[in-house]
């Protein structure tokens, strides 16, 4: 390992953590309050609404990979640094809109950045630490982000409560200036951070078969947080006896479980053979709770209360065994100084399955128990895909075992 390999390595990872959970705060108030302020302070009828957060949605999708291409030709630091400064001018203009088409506008350039930043981030964070550390790292700051999602809500809900249009662009404006000082802690990376990787990354994945099929099973995996998020709040306020306010419990219940167990539910899921389990005990999770949702029509308000509980739990506990599990597989089949590529690729499997996932929970919905149970087969096969998910290449195993050689040496 070279000297400049060592200072990459050991440079402090904390800004880049403060960089994330700013980010999450400012996205997570925009997101807590996005429908009522396009509704309340734009005066937008439902299909514009339905158009412009759509919109926002496919343009994501356009902006991963371009951004990642630039990030390893000119680097992270100085990449992040502008994305930052357009996404707070990007939300300054949101707050400011008064028609649809102003509205829209906004909102594209706003989501094309959305899919870009995260992975970035996580490049450059993840190459300050050791190989067999990355995943318990991307673990800590995904736990970070899903609690700075979850306080950004707060100020949200203060708008709602309030009602007035001032107070939905007061908390976009909000979010913008934690966007400004997400640029102003970029700009404090050490010179590292700077560095561009190698070029060519688009084809370079392209040629990455087993990469490809990780990111192809994460992307399907991840339905399984859409069928928590949409499925199961349709299901219980249309088929249930439960109180509507379980909706409510149930995500306060998942961002809980997050919180608490990500970091320690990750350990170990750099060894082929734990990434293989993990993702395989978390398709069974998730199949075995998408099968416990409906015996929520079968008895009382309370039994249906608790059967909800229950079914978040399952999915809950399964969506964090299959981050887990997919990033260490994933980890596994990335070159050194294509991180930033390969994980804007592996962000967009996530990315596609929000736009094609939510029409089909909500339609699943409406088959009752044939619905259900097929979601449940659905995992459950994935799951045991997942056993046969191919190991590192070899030179990734010879140098694993130099680490380990030289480390006891």
């Amino acid at each position: 390992m070279t000297d400049h390999d060592t200072v990459t390595r050991t440079a402090p990872p904390r800004r880049f953590y403060v960089v994330g959970l700013c980010d999450a705060l400012g996205l997570g108030m925009y997101l807590s309050s996005s429908v009522l302020f396009l509704d309340r302070a734009t005066g937008l009828t439902n299909q514009q609404i339905g158009l412009v957060l759509s919109t926002s949605g496919v343009a994501s999708l356009l902006g991963a990979m371009p951004i990642a291409r630039a990030a390893e030709r000119f680097g992270i630091r100085a990449v992040l640094s502008v994305l930052f400064a357009i996404r707070c001018a990007a939300f300054l203009a949101l707050a400011s809109v008064a028609t649809f088409g102003q509205a829209l506008a906004a909102a594209a350039v706003a989501g094309v950045l959305s899919r870009g930043i995260g992975p970035l981030i996580e490049s450059g964070l993840i190459s300050r630490v050791r190989d067999d550390r990355a995943v318990g790292t991307l673990a800590r700051l995904r736990t970070l982000r899903n609690a700075g999602l979850a306080a950004g809500a707060l100020p949200a809900g203060a708008a709602i409560a309030v009602g007035e249009a001032w107070a939905y662009r007061a908390v976009l404006v909000a979010s913008a200036a934690l966007f400004l000082c997400c640029v102003v802690v970029c700009r404090g990376f050490p010179a590292s951070a700077a560095t561009p990787g190698r070029r060519g990354g688009r084809a370079r994945i392209l040629r990455n078969r087993a990469f490809l099929a990780i990111t192809a099973l994460y992307g399907a995996f991840t339905l399984s947080a859409l069928l928590l998020g949409i499925g199961m709040p349709l299901w219980i306020v249309q088929r249930t006896q439960a109180p509507s306010w379980t909706v409510t419990l149930i995500q306060l219940l998942n961002t809980a479980v997050v919180v608490a167990l990500q970091v320690r539910l990750s350990k170990g899921s750099e060894r082929p053979t734990r990434a293989r389990a993990l993702m395989c005990g978390g398709g069974l999770l998730a199949g075995l709770g998408a099968l416990v949702v409906p015996l929520t029509a079968l008895g009382s308000g309370g039994f249906a209360f608790a059967v909800v509980v229950v079914a978040a739990l399952l999915l809950s506990l399964g969506e964090l065994l299959i981050t887990a599990g997919t990033t260490g597989a994933a980890l596994q089949h990335i070159p050194e100084g294509q991180k930033t590529s390969h994980l804007a690729a592996l962000n967009l499997g996530f990315g596609v399955t929000t736009v094609v996932g939510p029409p089909l929970i909500s339609t699943s919905v409406g088959w009752e128990w044939a619905g259900w149970t097929g979601w449940a087969a659905f995992f459950t096969v994935l799951g045991l895909l997942a056993l046969r998910v191919p190991g590192p290449p070899a030179r990734v195993r010879r140098e694993e075992q130099e680490q380990r050689t030289a480390a006891a040496i």
